[in-house]
């Protein structure tokens, strides 16, 4: 009797752990299945995934493994303590992950394109909040997106230099993201902030958004974006071409025509090639005006333009930023300019690195700018 129940028993012992090893073999095949089948359709489950990935590069961040690299031999990096903006590790997004290399090239012309019949806002008190601007644009991930159904043409990184300017760049925001999706780009915004009291440096914002956008999002194409300017025609195409291209020839503070001739700011492209070629932006401009037409000088001349009736712009109404006054060497410094290319510019970068934030709808990037050693190493104070 006593050895028949033990065979019993041990018959049970044998089942129930088979069954147990069935049971989880059978949960991860379908935990497994669902989660390939139903996650890239499903914008909401694929939204919290980014947020654990961000998450996860944010802890990662408190070992300051991104404030240890630069670029720039000459850049210098900040030790002390980040901002209250977490500090994601380089690579730790890739913007690619969801191309598909099955599917074939976008076309020339996108097909989707609605010209001069969209909203353009420029009235700063009716910009949406962060939370709003956030939930109207759900296609946008890592501040950007790309093609479902075709491979895009070039990766495209929009570098927007900034400071105090929030309600100026939720407007540009709104009105950029639905525009570049139509145009069938695989593209990320950055917003470069100048944190700290010295004056406001524009150039040199760009040249930084060059090298930190290049560290998360590898572009063939930049596009530097002043946070102003908002385009009115999608057939404005945000890719770089064989020439660099001034995109906001017809603004219409300037009555839509172009004040000078060689005029090449607000809004321009050009391919990581053409930008290294010229050694970026001149580090020296601090306080408005004079950066663009120093880089102009800069640039193989003439630039590109699409028509006058498609690169149309309006400008956002604002009195000038504090730190930001004219400032008087400008003339002297673009009449020498051609003599310090070389030395001045993506070779000579100094600043320090503060924070970066995914916010899901743009990239913020957080520097400090050291002005008097930068002009001490210039030779200009």
């Amino acid at each position: 009797m006593t050895s028949w129940l033990g065979r019993l028993m041990s018959r049970r012992i044998r089942f129930g752990i088979a069954a147990l090893v069935l049971y989880f073999c059978l949960h991860f095949l379908i935990s497994r299945t669902l989660s390939l089948t139903f996650w890239p359709s499903s914008p909401s489950l694929l939204r919290k995934f980014d947020q654990v990935i961000v998450g996860m590069a944010t802890n990662k961040a408190t070992n300051k493994t991104y404030l240890a690299t630069t670029v720039s031999p000459l850049a210098t990096v900040s030790n002390s303590s980040p901002s209250t903006m977490p500090t994601l590790a380089p690579g730790s997004i890739r913007a690619s992950g969801l191309v598909s290399s099955n599917l074939s090239s976008c076309p020339e012309d996108p097909p989707g394109l609605l010209g001069d019949k969209f909203t353009v806002l420029t009235d700063s008190s009716k910009a949406p909040s962060w939370l709003e601007l956030e939930q109207s644009l759900p296609f946008v991930r890592h501040g950007g997106c790309q093609p479902d159904d075709c491979v895009a043409k070039q990766r495209v990184a929009i570098i927007v230099p900034y400071r105090n300017r929030d309600a100026h760049l939720r407007l540009l925001l709104l009105v950029l993201h639905p525009m570049l999706r139509r145009q069938q780009l695989n593209y990320r915004i950055f917003a470069i902030e100048q944190s700290g009291t010295t004056r406001f440096n524009r150039a040199m914002l760009f040249n930084i958004g060059f090298v930190e956008a290049g560290k998360i999002f590898q572009p063939d194409c930049f596009i530097f974006h002043d946070v102003d300017l908002l385009p009115e025609h999608d057939h404005n195409i945000y890719r770089c071409g064989s020439k660099p291209r001034h995109l906001s020839a017809a603004i219409d503070k300037f009555g839509y025509k172009l004040p000078y001739e060689t005029i090449f700011g607000g809004a321009c492209s050009l391919t990581s090639e053409q930008f290294r070629a010229v050694n970026g932006f001149s580090n020296v401009f601090f306080g408005w005006g004079g950066e663009d037409d120093d880089f102009r000088n800069r640039v193989a001349w003439p630039a590109s333009r699409y028509p006058m009736s498609i690169a149309r712009y309006k400008m956002i109404k604002h009195n000038r930023d504090t730190k930001n006054d004219p400032n008087p060497q400008r003339v002297n410094l673009i009449n020498k300019g051609r003599k310090r290319w070389k030395e001045d510019g993506l070779s000579s970068l100094q600043y320090s690195l503060v924070g970066v934030q995914d916010r899901h709808v743009v990239y913020f990037i957080t520097v400090e700018i050291p002005e008097a050693e930068v002009l001490r190493r210039a030779h200009l104070s």
